[in-house]
């Protein structure tokens, strides 16, 4: 994300949240038998990173 243009904070809290949902969105995978967790959070993450890259 700092090779896009977002700020060293900015991204240093933007990749903690994303794997914090990652690891968490792994366990409810494991709960549901499914990956529909995942797809879920994927979208959402990948538009969080396109907004912090675009500031």
């Amino acid at each position: 994300m700092r090779a896009h243009g977002a700020d060293a904070e900015q991204a240093a809290q933007v990749a903690t949240l994303v794997v914090a949902a990652v690891e968490g969105t792994v366990a409810l995978c494991r709960a549901k038998r499914s990956t529909e967790p995942l797809d879920r959070v994927a979208v959402q993450l990948q538009a969080l990173i396109d907004a912090t890259i675009k500031t």
